[in-house]
């Protein structure tokens, strides 16, 4: 078990805002995933992840978090999962993933050409 394949796994936790916006991204792409650290033992890994938010006034905190215990408890070889959400709200679009953030300014410069805001 790798902080990557942790990453992977919360990607598939998609943001709403991203999909209002019209490109969809998981959480880890939209920079959201503020840390992961697996810790491996015989008993099974330890999962701890830290999960932001976008901003203060977000919604979707508990969600995330309870979403984000769902699909890392399921993972094989997994022990015992901690995520908790940060509240110093620190996130800026430069958190985006690279990708992602390319993926945004296209499916904006296409909303725009079909006179939508």
């Amino acid at each position: 078990m790798t902080a990557t394949e942790v990453r992977r796994r919360l990607n598939a936790i998609i943001d709403p805002c991203s999909l209002a916006a019209g490109a969809p991204a998981g959480i880890d792409e939209m920079g959201l995933v503020r840390s992961v650290l697996v810790e491996e033992s015989p008993a099974g890994a330890t999962i701890r992840v830290r999960i932001g938010l976008t901003e203060p006034g977000c919604m979707m905190g508990a969600a995330f978090v309870a979403r984000a215990h769902e699909c890392l408890e399921q993972l094989p070889g997994v022990a015992s999962v901690e995520v908790a959400l940060e509240h110093d709200c620190d996130w800026t679009p430069a958190d985006l993933d690279p990708a992602y953030a390319r993926r945004l300014d296209a499916a904006r410069a296409a909303s725009r050409k079909v006179g939508r805001p």
